[in-house]
């Protein structure tokens, strides 16, 4: 007989359950930013371009006379602000072509046929400088106008009643691509003129 020993078997132990681990998650995909968009190229030569010629429709208006000249360059509404030759500040348009019609009792420009030089002189040392949607015009020249003998002016930058007179100047021009109507064009929207020292008087300091 075999013996109690041998009879008796061990209970088989169950297999060891080994738990994986869980796999961590994956991080999510990073997303990539898109590029901003970039802005518009500006044609700086076409805006150059543009920018003269309401500079010259100025002028061409103060060597006419040109009231609707005029308001062809200024920004309208009550958005234009300059500061006139005769020393003054006049505010929004209406002002200034108020002001050009008591002009227009007061003195008269002169041709180049009357006088020997044009009512306006071509501007010289010119700079216009383009920054965006802004720009700024600087130049001098010459005005000269006849006072009419009818002109009851007190101003103090004109001589008596039938004089002929030759004014230098200096100016700067502000220019803004919108219009008071908020129209993407170029429009003057500041004008400041001042009397040029005389031709030939030394600068200060120089």
């Amino acid at each position: 007989m075999a013996s109690k020993r041998q009879g008796k078997t061990k209970a088989s132990k169950p297999p060891r359950v080994v738990k994986r681990a869980k796999p961590s998650k994956l991080p999510k995909p990073r997303r990539i930013a898109k590029p901003a968009a970039r802005a518009p190229l500006r044609d700086i030569e076409k805006d150059r371009k543009e920018i003269l010629a309401v500079s010259k429709k100025w002028w061409d208006a103060n060597r006419n006379f040109s009231i609707d000249m005029m308001c062809e360059a200024f920004v309208g509404g009550d958005k234009f602000h300059g500061f006139n030759l005769n020393g003054h500040t006049y505010y929004a348009i209406d002002e200034w072509v108020q002001l050009w019609k008591y002009l227009g009792h007061v003195m008269v420009p002169l041709s180049e046929s009357d006088a020997g030089d044009p009512a306006m002189a071509e501007p010289r040392d010119m700079r216009l400088i383009i920054r965006g949607d802004m720009a700024f015009l600087t130049a001098e020249s010459t005005f000269t106008v006849k006072v009419l003998p009818s002109s009851d002016s007190e101003s103090a930058l004109l001589s008596g009643p039938g004089n002929v007179m030759r004014i230098p100047f200096r100016t700067t021009e502000v220019f803004v691509r919108e219009d008071h109507q908020a129209n993407p064009v170029w429009k003057m929207w500041h004008f400041h003129c001042s009397p040029h020292a005389p031709e030939g008087e030394r600068r200060m300091g120089f």
